[in-house]
This record gives structure tokens, sequence and C-alpha cells, in this order.
């Protein structure tokens, strides 16, 4: 069982790399030639589809991934419940298709090739059956497939992002990669499974799909509607990129995180219908010190270096973002714990009442946040709501994960771990002296604040967690 979980977290530590890789590699160029105005333009949108595509899911992602771990080994049950989630994922996207047309129609006629793709995105997105792939814990084909399509959208996005006015193939390409998912998705979903014609229950569905519903809708309001506030308050392309761009570079640090967690949940949701609370208590205690040992250091490095990192990866023109960026700096964190509190405990525990409470606090506080602050702090405004929301929700779901499973966050190990990442300070300010340009002081900075953080941690303070990933990482290399 252990080499199995190891085998599936390589798996997802490979495809959370291209997650990394992408931006890391393609922002720099992508940024200098669209410029924040066509982002902001394209982000917009983007965003804003996303908000139907969420709706288009009607919270089946979450229940379906939830439903199909516990009965992947029963194959009867599990064809059903595929062709269930199947039809009811049909009625639901066609709804939110419409949906989305009527609600950008007068805006179709300034930019009619994005909100083309993006209805199309809204569409494939909700046939990519990721739920299928990740509850059945398919995560070489997941891993193989994201690494082809990575690649290949890189090699894209260099050889047809020309000019500024190159925008919709931007975009383009974005869509491209969720269609090509989708058929691949469905290819592997239809020759794993086989489906006759049997009578289907779809109202036993609709009463859970309907809380998870509504979760993923505050989610959606709380996630996406700071940028259309943004958009609509301000009327200015520029500030909606500045924002929406730091809001993707901060979010890239989540990856690690969330691979972890993806890795985790289909396997948490079973132990849980098996009765396995000693295990699962286990793994969300293990992963809670992994959060803060890793978001800490990681927060403390983007706010330190946020003029050099948006420097180097988006160019001088995106330097007006630098306070976007020390504002978001700790929310790879502040998201790390509140998915570790929702997704890996509250949602396996079918506590999705108490998730929705959560998500229906931070939307209330995120709409009122964003329309008092945009106005007198424009993109700043944004990143303060987004800052505060993400910390409401993961105190409220903090306590009430806290409940079902007695997290064990050692004070000690959270001081020690805060002590060390104030030694940064020191070693940047050193390398800033001998760095001659931004890219030599991250190239330089980084791995010195890597090395004191592991040997103040491992060798000075014992750290265990850090002697768990040393052990982990030195497992792996023998693979």
């Amino acid at each position: 069982m252990a080499s199995e979980l190891k085998n599936k977290f390589v798996y997802q530590i490979i495809t959370s790399a291209t997650q990394v890789l992408l931006p890391l590699v393609t922002y720099p160029y992508i940024t200098r030639i669209l410029g924040p105005d066509n982002l902001g333009r394209v982000n917009y949108v983007d965003f804003l589809s996303q908000v139907f595509t969420i709706l288009a899911a009607f919270g089946i992602p979450f229940y379906a991934l939830r439903e199909i771990a516990a009965v992947r080994n029963d194959v009867a049950k599990r064809s059903i419940l595929i062709q269930e989630m199947a039809l009811l994922q049909t009625i639901f996207s066609i709804t939110a298709t419409i949906g989305f047309v009527l609600f950008t129609f007068k805006s179709w006629s300034a930019n009619p090739t994005l909100y083309w793709l993006a209805a199309v995105n809204i569409i494939a997105s909700s046939f990519s059956f990721d739920w299928y792939i990740q509850g059945m814990e398919k995560f070489k084909f997941a891993a193989v497939r994201t690494v082809a399509i990575r690649l290949a959208m890189i090699a894209a996005l260099f050889l047809l992002v020309k000019t500024n006015s190159d925008y919709s193939i931007y975009f383009s390409i974005f869509t491209a990669a969720v269609l090509i998912i989708s058929i691949l998705n469905s290819y592997k979903l239809f020759s794993e499974n086989k489906f006759s014609k049997q009578p289907l229950h779809l109202q036993q569905h609709l009463k859970p799909l309907w809380h998870f519903f509504l979760t993923s809708s505050a989610i959606s309001i709380y996630v996406y509607f700071d940028t259309i506030i943004l958009q609509h308050i301000t009327h200015n392309d520029e500030a909606v990129g500045y924002y929406t761009t730091v809001l993707k570079m901060v979010k890239i640090f989540l990856v690690v995180i969330i691979a972890i967690g993806t890795v985790l949940m289909p396997r948490l949701s079973y132990l849980v219908s098996t009765g396995d609370t000693t295990e699962v208590k286990k793994n969300l205690n293990k992963l809670l010190q992994f959060i803060i040992a890793a978001g800490l250091p990681v927060g403390a490095g983007l706010f330190i270096l946020a003029p050099e990192i948006i420097e180097t990866i988006a160019g001088k023109k995106f330097l007006p973002a630098v306070p976007l960026m020390r504002i978001l700096a700790f929310l790879p964190l502040v998201i790390g714990l509140s998915n570790l509190f929702c997704f890996q405990t509250l949602v396996p525990f079918k506590q999705e009442k108490k998730f929705l409470l959560a998500a229906a606090i931070g939307c209330i506080v995120s709409v009122a946040l964003n329309f008092l602050l945009i106005p007198h702090f424009a993109e700043a405004g944004a990143a303060y709501a987004c800052m505060a929301t993400e910390l409401i929700i993961t105190i409220i779901t903090g306590i009430q994960a806290n409940k079902l499973i007695r997290f064990n966050a050692s004070p000690v190990m959270i001081l020690q771990t805060i002590f060390t990442t104030l030694l940064f300070i020191p070693v940047i300010l050193f390398c800033k002296k001998i760095a001659a340009t931004p890219t030599m002081l991250l190239v330089t900075a980084i791995p010195a604040c890597m090395f004191i953080y592991y040997v103040v941690q491992y060798y000075i303070f014992n750290n265990i967690v850090i002697r768990e990933i040393k052990n982990y990482v030195t497992n792996l290399l023998k693979f």
C-alpha cells in the first residue's frame, strides 16, 4: 500500500512540476508580448467563464470523486454511477452555457472570439471526467496526458503568439488543451467500463449535489467575482492584468500541496468508508505539518523578493503589481490549510453542510469587501479582500474540521519555522550586494535560503516534518 501511494505521489508531482513549468517558462515571454492590458482582457473573460464552468459542474467533480472512490471495485455500481453523473452533467452544462451566452451577449461584439472560446471551455470542462480519473486513482495516465499536453502548449505559445494582438490565439491554446483532456479522459472512461440500458435514479444524487453546488457557487463568487467586480468598477484592463497575473503567479506555489491533497483525497474517502479513522487522522496531521513547514517559507520568499520575481517573470511593465504580490504572499499557506480542512477532512467525512456554511460566509465577506475596497484602492482593494476572505474561510473550516480530527500542530514547531524563515532577511540582503540583476538575485538568494532553512530545521531544530520529507525524497530517488 505504501509503495502504491508512493507511485501515485510521484506521478502527481510530475504533473504538478509541469504546472509550475508552464507559467515559469511562458510568462516571461507572454507578459512582455501581450502586456497587462491584453492579459487583463483575456483573464477577465477566462475568469467569467470559470464562474459558469462551476455552475455547469453543479458540484459533480467533488461529489462524484468521493462516490466513485467508494465503489471503484464494484463494476456494476460504478457503471450506474457514471451514467447517472454523465446524464446530470449534460443537463447542467447545457443550462450553464445558455446562461453564459445570455449574461455576456452584449459584450460579444467587442471580442467575439474570446467569448466563443469561453463557451467552448465551459462545455469541454464539464465533460472532462477528471472526477473519474482521480477517483479511480489513474495518476499515471493523468501524468503522461498532462505532461504531453503542457509541453505542446509551451511550444504553441512560443510559435503562435507573436504580437500583442494575438491574445485570442493565446486563449485558444488553453481552450484546445481543455478539449484534448476531455477527449482523452472520455476515451479512458468508456474503454474501462461497460454500459447497458438500466434504470437510473438521478433523484438520489440531487440532495448531496445541491449542497456541493451551493458550496461551489459560493466558492466561485469569492474566487472569481473579485476580478469581475474589479473590471466593472475600474473599467481598467491594466488593473485587471496586474491583479490576475499576480494571483496566478502566487498560486503556482500551491501545486505541491495540491498534489499531495489530490493523491490523498480518494484514499481518505475510501478509508472513511471502511471506518479506518486512525489512518485518516495520521495522514491529515502529516499534511498539516507539511503545509506549515512549506507555506511559511514560501510566503516569506514571495513577500521579500516580490520586486525581483515580478520583474524577472513578468517584466518591468508589471512592477506596479509588486504591492499586490506582497499582500497575497501568504495565500499559498492559507489556501493550503483551507484545502486540508475542506477537501481532505470535511468532504471525505460527508460534512458538506459545514463546508457550505464556510463558503457562504466567505462569499458574503468577499462581495462586501470588494465593493467597499476596490473604489478606493482599485486592484490593491481586490487583493486585500481576497486575502481576508481566504483567512476567514480557513478559520471557520479549521474549527469545524478540528471537531472531527484533533489536529496536532506543535506550537514549538511553528515558532521554529517562523524563526528559521526570518533568517531569509539577512541572507537576501547579502545576496543583493553581490547580485547585479534581479534574475541573478533570485538565482543566488532562493537556493541560499533553501539551504539555510534545511540546515537549521534538520540539524538544529531536528524538525520531524523536514526529516520525513528528506527520508521520503531519498526513497523516491531509490525508486
